[in-house]
């Protein structure tokens, strides 16, 4: 995961260093600054996850079916589902660009010690630093939140998307972590059971299993619970 936060801040200090991002400095908070790494850029580091998400959800329903609770699923309906999950793990390139755009507008209206206005070379190497800054607290911060993302989301939904399609009348549980990281509406569901075809219920909000990529990210950004299934 290190090299997806790596490959972003090298992008992002590449494009700091072009004379259109000086340009955009000069002209201070009027400047669109989330133009200088656009989403597509920033997309491009996540989209090798495809593949080693394609084969978590393989997994789950491989294991799925093994335990016995589950049939295989089709082509187009993996693809859907692991594409729902690269999609929530791109939602925080998002908030990746939101903070690099935040750290270019402070350089842009950076002053002298005195209150006067500060050499423009000395503006792009502040929004360098600014910029590094943000991708070191990434490093720290959104490494689990992706590997939570872009592992747990999909076995869950493989297990969940196996089990739907099987003849079998299945109830499927909420397992929780039981501990002190798990949030108390999550620790309130362990144990529940429902039909496979029912949803659990999170806060008065329907949600299809732990790491569901259709519900509020709210309700799924760091969680750990996975699914088991009983006949």
């Amino acid at each position: 995961m290190d090299d997806i936060i790596d490959s972003q801040e090298e992008a992002t200090l590449a494009a700091i260093a072009a004379p259109t991002t000086t340009a955009l400095l000069n002209l201070g908070t009027e400047s669109n600054f989330g133009s200088i790494v656009p989403m597509t850029e920033l997309a491009v580091s996540t989209a090798p996850l495809l593949s080693s998400m394609r084969g978590i959800y393989e997994q789950a329903v491989s294991d799925n079916i093994q335990e016995g609770f589950g049939e295989t699923v089709s082509e187009q309906q993996a693809e859907a589902a692991v594409s729902e999950h690269l999609a929530t793990v791109n939602e925080f390139n998002s908030t990746t660009q939101n903070q690099v755009a935040e750290a270019l507008a402070a350089a842009s209206v950076a002053k002298a010690e005195d209150g006067g206005d500060i050499d423009i070379a000395f503006k792009a190497i502040l929004a360098a630093t600014l910029v590094k800054a943000v991708f070191n607290k990434l490093r720290s911060n959104r490494k689990r939140m992706i590997i939570d993302s872009a592992v747990l989301g999909p076995y869950n939904q493989g297990m969940f998307d196996s089990a739907s399609n099987s003849d079998v009348t299945l109830n499927k549980q909420w397992i929780s972590l039981k501990d002190e990281r798990v949030r108390i509406s999550h620790k309130q569901l362990h144990g529940d059971v429902v039909p496979v075809s029912s949803p659990f219920f999170v806060n008065g909000v329907p949600i299809r299993f732990p790491k569901d990529p259709v519900a509020p990210p709210s309700l799924t950004i760091n969680c750990r619970c996975v699914l088991k299934f009983t006949k």
